[in-house]
């Protein structure tokens, strides 16, 4: 048994472990009413909010081609009279698995790591090849 009294062993995900609402709330030390009022309540404000910021987070991302970062997102929403904190369209975008697919660097760098869902090529296209730098033609 855990410090709380409940058996380590039981998976919340799974309705064989379940136990009442009366049993959970008497554990708890919460009143029955109070538990039931906090489920049924409607979502606040904020999380209202983060949900539409999340829409249009993700549209601008979208209609960018998947290339905008954070930084570009803010300033999208802040011209669609949306503002929203900076940090705040970075976690959106993280939450919401949002990472952008960045052109590679020409020269000797070695390209950055690209996202799977990165769509640097059109379909039927084949990307650039180069010789190696070593190697020599005979």
């Amino acid at each position: 048994m855990s410090r709380y009294g409940f058996i380590e062993t039981m998976r919340p995900d799974t309705t064989e472990y379940a136990h009442p609402g009366e049993f959970m709330c008497e554990r708890l030390d919460v009143s029955k009413s109070g538990y039931y009022e906090w489920r049924n309540r409607p979502e606040s404000a904020t999380v209202q909010r983060r949900e539409e910021l999340k829409l249009l987070t993700k549209k601008a991302f979208d209609m960018s081609d998947s290339t905008y970062g954070y930084r570009r997102v803010h300033a999208q929403l802040v011209r669609w009279g949306r503002p929203a904190d900076r940090e705040l369209v970075r976690l959106l975008m993280r939450e919401l698995g949002l990472a952008p697919c960045q052109p590679s660097r020409s020269g000797g760098r070695s390209p950055r790591p690209q996202p799977a869902t990165c769509r640097t090529l059109s379909a039927g296209t084949s990307p650039p090849t180069r010789p190696a730098k070593n190697s020599s033609a005979t």
